[in-house]
């Protein structure tokens, strides 16, 4: 016998959902993932006076463990049963399966969007002859639901407009104000039509987008397949997207003003799957050698993967949710000389890496909740230089997907970060899967 794992409530849900193995689905070109990949069998009930269940949902998903939260990746089917043992004499006139996609950004019941919202009525059915009530005895009700991959809501910064949103993957952090729930719920209706919230067998579960970057260009996919390093921008000019020049500003040694030309590289496309790495190059120019050497260093660059969550405040009849901005960098590059045999003395260039963590969330954008990535240059921390600067030189927006892109897969050539260099946040309370979607 399979033993029940207790119901989620609310505020239970920061259970396990890390450490899930990695995942390999077909996926057609332009097409969501086909089928149901469920293996784990998840079982919530409902217990009568005696403690014995005589109501119970089961539901099969790509979790690890039947302790995890059930987990969906898009295009999987959500499929299950439901059984119930009436021996000791309920009557039910009413069970329905729902499944509910929420926004939420505080503690009232205003301070909720909901964006997807299914109920599959399990029971009555137009044949039944019972007179409304299900029969004494056992049932068994299996169900399949297909989740979308898209909702249709208002635009909140056109009204009257609505357009086409990718569902968000499953959110939920401490410190962070908004998140994006999914819950899947049995409702009972016994005797008189009227829902109980003591009749309901309630889990949240983990959905998991698939989003997959476009292939890099073929030089660089040459240079994965081969095992050579990558070519810089000088040599693949299509394969790299250079952000405009910025000017570094200080003085060093607090008595010479100084100018240092940056040029930040990022491979394209400007997307990149969770647990790979963000390709960077750097171009430095400054005619004062000595600056030139103090700052272009390995140590002192100071490149970083910066998240952003962020909530308009939702309007309601009854007045306004809480508006979240919060920004925190994520992890940082690690920077190598380029090897060059000969090269100009007012030149500087290092190539590096950005190591993704498998935990991050994707990219997403519903409604009045988004969730972006930037790398960003912050500007120098140097003994002996005095920056001007205080807030980030370049901020460019890139994409973190759930899914390798077609090809060779994308290797790393920098040692990996250390610890410090990951932002706390992710180790301590990982609420991503460990998917990716990789065919």
């Amino acid at each position: 016998m399979i033993s029940s794992p207790p119901v989620y409530e609310a505020g239970t849900f920061l259970a396990s959902t890390s450490s899930l193995p990695a995942y390999s689905a077909r996926r057609s070109e332009g097409g969501p993932v086909s089928g149901s990949r469920g293996s784990t069998e998840h079982i919530f009930s409902l217990q009568d006076k005696k403690k014995k269940p005589w109501i119970t949902l089961k539901v099969l998903s790509s979790a690890p463990t039947s302790a995890s939260l059930p987990t969906f990746l898009e295009g999987n089917r959500i499929e299950g049963c439901v059984e119930l043992d009436l021996s000791n004499g309920e009557k039910i006139t009413g069970a329905s399966v729902l499944i509910r996609g929420e926004i939420i950004t505080g503690t009232k019941e205003r301070d909720r969007l909901r964006f997807l919202d299914i109920t599959i009525p399990l029971w009555p059915k137009p044949e039944s002859s019972s007179g409304g009530r299900v029969s004494p005895g056992h049932c068994h009700w299996p169900f399949e639901i297909n989740i979308p991959k898209d909702v249709i809501l208002a635009d909140p910064e056109r009204p009257g407009v609505v357009r086409s949103y990718s569902l968000p993957q499953t959110f939920l952090e401490r410190g962070t104000n908004a998140s994006a729930h999914y819950y899947l719920s049995l409702q009972i209706i016994r005797g008189a039509r009227l829902f109980r919230e003591e009749d309901e067998v309630k889990t949240m579960f983990v959905y998991v987008p698939a989003v997959r970057p476009d292939p890099p260009s073929v030089s660089r996919q040459l240079a994965y397949q081969e095992n050579v390093p990558i070519p810089g921008p000088e040599i693949d000019m299509d394969g790299w997207h250079s952000c405009p020049p910025v000017i570094l500003k200080g003085k060093v040694f607090n008595n010479r003003r100084v100018e240092v030309q940056c040029v930040l590289s990022l491979a394209k496309p400007l997307s990149y799957t969770r647990g790979t790495v963000v390709p960077c190059y750097l171009n430095y120019f400054c005619p004062d050698l000595q600056a030139l050497n103090l700052l272009c260093t390995p140590s002192a660059i100071n490149v970083c993967l910066r998240r952003q969550v962020k909530c308009r405040s939702i309007s309601t009849a009854s007045g306004h949710s809480i508006a979240t901005d919060d920004a925190e960098e994520i992890c940082r590059a690690v920077w190598s000389p380029v090897k060059e045999e000969a090269r100009r003395q007012e030149t500087r260039r290092f190539e590096g890496e950005i190591h993704l963590p498998k935990s991050m969330k994707p990219s997403s954008a519903i409604s009045h909740f988004t969730l972006k990535y930037f790398v960003i240059i912050l500007p120098f921390k140097v003994t002996g230089f005095s920056s001007e600067d205080t807030q980030p030189l370049v901020q460019q927006e890139v994409e973190i997907a759930t899914m390798f892109a077609k090809g060779p897969r994308a290797r790393r050539y920098a040692p990996a970060t250390s610890e410090p260099a990951v932002n706390s946040a992710l180790r301590k309370h990982p609420t991503s899967p460990d998917f990716n979607v990789w065919r």
